[in-house]
């Protein structure tokens, strides 16, 4: 496999390219995927999902990946994009579809401020 397709919770495709994790990585941004094969060998299933400025040096010694062998993962996918943007958009769209176990709880309660004294805190609305 040379590519994995996700879709996001915006109902887009987002394209990836599947590389090995001792590879040399371009000084490039993107989003990437720490993954593990699919059930049945088929596909990828994603277990940490971010984004960078500079993939070369995120990727040299990234401080996730050893955990992420643990769960599995053989493969790192790159989507590269240069608007940081864009790739914020790809990873929050992918994130919320795919919710990748190491990138932590999800909640679908709305994100909300409220002011008490003069402090502004962020609380999670049911």
């Amino acid at each position: 496999m040379t590519e994995a397709i996700f879709r996001g919770i915006s109902g887009r495709l987002h394209r990836f390219s599947v590389h090995r994790p001792h590879e040399q990585f371009a000084v490039a941004p993107a989003v990437y995927c720490f993954a593990r094969p699919g059930p049945g060998g088929r596909g990828w299933t994603p277990l940490f999902l971010s984004r960078t400025g500079n993939l070369a040096k995120r990727l040299a010694s990234h401080e996730q990946w050893p955990e992420a062998q643990l769960l599995g993962a053989t493969h790192i996918l790159i989507h590269q994009h240069d608007e940081r943007d864009a790739r914020e958009y790809v990873e929050a769209d992918l994130a919320e579809a795919l919710r990748p176990s190491m990138n932590g709880p999800f909640f679908d309660a709305e994100l909300t401020e409220t002011a008490e004294e003069g402090v502004v805190r962020l609380v999670w609305a049911a």
